[in-house]
């Protein structure tokens, strides 16, 4: 070994020993980049972009993580954290579209009873009518008989009818005023 490389070594040593010093522990670090490039945030959040779009694809959440990792060549691990992110968009974007959703399955579900009746599935349309209808409030018949009241109905036992006291039989023939002899009547009395 030559002095020149002693000489290294030793300024090496002693300056990995004063990183260690006493005074030098409660220093804070120099901030460093643990990443390298600095438009590493970009290629991350368009790598989680990418899962996010395919996350329509209809696949399990295990098998989205799996193939995200295979496609983008990074760990599974990695690829965890990403769909993480991703479910936390997934959240806002309920929490933000909760107010409009109902309008929007409304037209969905008018959309889908026009196509159904252009093709003749005639029992798709009835089954879509009959839930919008549901959400509109229209009753259905198990509804109607849920809010039917309900009538009860008691039956006393038999009781002697009441005896009304006897009355004076009047015969109406007897009784009858003929006309003619009712106004001569009230001719003479004034």
């Amino acid at each position: 070994m030559s002095e020149e490389q002693n000489v290294t070594e030793d300024q090496k040593f002693e300056h990995e020993l004063d990183t260690y010093s006493p005074e030098n522990i409660d220093k804070p670090k120099k901030e460093r980049r643990t990443r390298g490039d600095k438009r590493a945030e970009e290629f991350i959040e368009a790598r989680r972009r990418r899962l996010y779009r395919h996350q329509l694809d209809g696949h399990s959440t295990r098998q989205l993580v799996y193939d995200h990792a295979a496609r983008e060549g990074i760990g599974v691990a990695t690829a965890w954290r990403d769909w993480h992110q991703v479910s936390i968009w997934n959240e806002e974007d309920w929490k933000k579209d909760r107010e409009n959703m109902l309008a929007r399955i409304q037209t969905m579900r008018i959309r889908l009873v026009n196509a159904a009746m252009k093709k003749g599935q005639l029992q798709t349309a009835a089954q879509v009518l009959d839930s919008l209808g549901r959400v509109l409030g229209e009753s259905t018949p198990e509804q109607v008989s849920v809010q039917v009241p309900l009538l009860n109905i008691n039956v006393e036992p038999k009781k002697e009818p009441a005896q009304l006291p006897e009355a004076e039989v009047i015969d109406a023939i007897e009784t009858r005023i003929q006309p003619e002899n009712h106004q001569r009547e009230h001719q003479e009395a004034d």
